[in-house]
């Protein structure tokens, strides 16, 4: 079985997108992470991907009854407490507890992420042991990893240009092979915000 994990927020003012909202505004940033969160989430609806379970792991308790009236096809859970290495290291393995052989986490708001890139991690853990989505800021947008999973998210400087180098050097102390997806940009900042608005 596969397991999709998509880490997720109610797209509030001054909650989502707090980064962007420094540069555009709380209300507008909200309104940012609304189109690219809804986006994600109906495509992945309607990409076919078989035998797949869909997860919205998100931010608080208080998350679970939006999204859980708003997307009734998914799985929706609070993730644990804790910093952004314990909560993915926790989604992996309640994934792979639960039966998956291959589970992929991503998350909500990143523009051109969708069904086919899923699609394509997937196939990628056919062959090797773990897939990283590269985003161009030094981070990625997505992790994928076979069961039972690795070691690979202790000692990580989250929120910098390090965490994709750092991440790939214990994938490999690890002894597992790794695969690579196209890179991405997050919207993260005025510029990136100004480049997918075309400006």
């Amino acid at each position: 079985m596969k397991h999709l994990i998509v880490y997720a927020k109610r797209p509030l003012p001054g909650y989502a997108k707090t980064r962007l909202a420094a540069g555009i505004g709380v209300e507008e940033a909200a309104g940012v992470y609304a189109r690219l969160l809804y986006g994600y989430l109906l495509d992945l609806l309607h990409a076919g991907l078989k035998d797949t379970r869909i997860e919205l792991a998100v931010a608080s308790l208080e998350d679970v009854p939006f999204f859980a009236a708003a997307f009734p096809e998914l799985l929706v859970r609070p993730q644990v407490v804790g910093d952004l290495g314990v909560r993915m290291a926790a989604s992996f393995a309640q994934a792979f507890a639960a039966g998956a052989e291959r589970a992929v986490l991503t998350g909500s708001d990143i523009p051109g992420l969708n069904g086919d890139i899923i699609q394509a991690a997937f196939t990628a853990l056919e062959n090797d042991p773990a897939v990283i989505g590269p985003a161009h800021d030094g981070g990625y947008y997505l992790l994928g990893l076979r069961a039972p999973g690795a070691p690979v998210f202790g000692g990580i400087a989250w929120s910098t240009g390090a965490v994709r180098a750092q991440t790939e050097a214990l994938i490999r102390a690890a002894g597992l092979t790794l695969s690579y997806l196209p890179a991405l940009t997050d919207l993260d900042t005025l510029e990136d915000y100004a480049t997918w608005r075309g400006t």
